[in-house]
């Protein structure tokens, strides 16, 4: 039995090999089975578990359950098969490592526990989501939908390496620099490794949610015709650079950005309100990559989920370091280690 730990990954931080393959980003074997170990019959007899389990009148208490619930909400939809990994946003790993982490409770061993428990039981616990919504009137950066979405079952994406700035990035490798005696198969190739498989893309926008009727066209023999389906439009804008320097003065026109629009066939049940999406709201879109027009301009998706995105930058904190400070439940009895505890995965600070 494997006991390799899980790690967070800050996607804006992941080196990508130059000449990256499909197996890179999916895996060459199976999905990885998540059987119960020591630490996490250790995690089901900590205060912390019982607390998810059970709910707290601690006022303090209920803000670390409600940064831990927030942060497993985060992860839940960006779950993928090529390996044990899972991602968190940069911002969350750091709000992790620095207001969930004190000399007497590691908040990272028992998040990444609470993570494990969630793929060990293929859902969230049920008792959990009951304490997520006893506490969401009191913590609104919690997203009661991804934790419903947990709720209904692990869902796997294929890979969460492929974001569509990679995927954009590899078509360009692939396929538009590919020479004269690649380019006739290039396209075709390119269709075989990467269409029809599950992903997600993020920091896209939102254009209109409609009930389109599909296009009309002459029915063969016994064939239904398609009835109406709702579709998401939405756009992804290439970011701008990082700025270099304090102060930079442009000349003459700004660099136009590059643009990607995506048609989402929606899934008839969704974990957002649909009419409560207003036209420029950053989501999360994740479905199967259905098609793309050529050099990779428009994009497909079906059976398509749209979660909203949260401007963490904008957040002052998920917990006060004196209510982490003065919860009973946030105690080491977890790893049972000395009081100087692991950083942020599981490695000693140097």
């Amino acid at each position: 039995m494997r006991s390799a730990p899980l790690l967070a990954l800050a996607l804006g931080l992941l080196a990508m090999p130059a000449a990256a393959q499909p197996e890179f980003f999916f895996g060459t074997g199976q999905p990885p089975v998540f059987r119960e170990e020591d630490m996490d019959k250790r995690f089901t007899r900590t205060r912390m578990y019982q607390a998810l389990r059970q709910g707290t009148n601690d006022p303090n208490c209920a803000q670390v359950l409600g940064a831990m619930l927030t942060l497993l909400g985060e992860t839940a939809p960006l779950f993928h098969k090529r390996d044990e990994n899972f991602m968190l946003e940069p911002v969350l790993v750091q709000a992790l490592s620095t207001q969930l982490v004190n000399p007497r409770f590691p908040g990272n061993a028992f998040f990444v526990a609470m993570v494990r428990r969630a793929l060990i039981e293929q859902k969230l616990p049920p008792e959990w989501l009951v304490t997520a919504q006893a506490l969401a009137p009191y913590y609104p950066a919690m997203d009661m939908g991804k934790l419903r979405f947990l709720s209904d079952g692990v869902k796997p994406l294929d890979s969460f390496l492929l974001t569509l700035p990679v995927l954009r990035q590899r078509y360009s490798e692939d396929v538009q620099r590919a020479t004269s005696v690649a380019a006739s198969t290039a396209e075709a190739l390119f269709r075989d490794n990467y269409l029809d498989h599950e992903l997600a893309f993020a920091n896209v926008e939102v254009i209109d949610v409609k009930l389109e009727k599909p296009k009309k066209k002459r029915l063969k023999k016994g064939e239904e015709p398609e009835k109406p389906m709702m579709v998401a439009r939405l756009v992804w804008v290439e970011p701008e650079p990082p700025s270099t320097t304090q102060y930079e003065f442009q000349f003459g026109k700004p660099r136009q950005r590059a643009k990607v629009e995506l048609t989402a066939k929606l899934l008839d049940s969704q974990y957002v309100d649909l009419n409560k999406l207003l036209r420029g709201t950053k989501v999360l879109v994740r479905g199967r990559f259905w098609d793309y027009k050529k050099g990779m301009t428009a994009i497909e998706l079906r059976d398509a989920l749209l979660f909203p995105e949260r401007d963490w930058s904008q957040v002052s904190g998920l917990v006060d370091p004196a209510a982490l400070a003065a919860c009973p439940l946030a105690v080491n009895d977890l790893t049972g280690m000395a009081a100087v505890q692991p950083g942020a995965f599981g490695k000693t600070p140097r």
